[in-house]
Formats: C-alpha cells, sequence, structure tokens
C-alpha cells in the first residue's frame, strides 16, 4: 500500500476529517489533501507526529512494514 492510501485508511479509521487532521498536525487541509492524492509526502517529523498519534510506526506510514 502506498503512503497515501494509509494515510486516508488510518484517518478515516480514527473518524477524523481532513480538517481535524489538519488541525492536529498544524498544516493546512489542503496539505493533507495533497498527501491524500499522494502529491506530496508529509516531513520527516510530521510522519513522526502522526505515527504517535495513530498509533503505528514511521515504517507503517511510508508502507514498508504492515
Amino acid at each position: 500500500m502506498e503512503t497515501k492510501d494509509i494515510i486516508i485508511e488510518l484517518r478515516k479509521h480514527h473518524k477524523l476529517s481532513q480538517d481535524e487532521m489538519a488541525e492536529r498536525h498544524l498544516v493546512t487541509r489542503q496539505a493533507v489533501s495533497r498527501w491524500e492524492t499522494g502529491e506530496t509526502v508529509p516531513n520527516t517529523e510530521t510522519l513522526m507526529v502522526i505515527s504517535k498519534e495513530l498509533g503505528v510506526s514511521v515504517e507503517v506510514l511510508l508502507g514498508a512494514a504492515s
């Protein structure tokens, strides 16, 4: 699975809107949208925050582990 798909799946599993996800990670909703379309990938620091908050490793977010 690609990072974009993993972010979408985790966001929906935690019942977060793009706006809520953006607010929690101090980014814009447009940034979350770009992550989810695969246009961009969160930077390393943001990946670490997302992984901690959503309870998965950075490797899982990057599609390197399941």
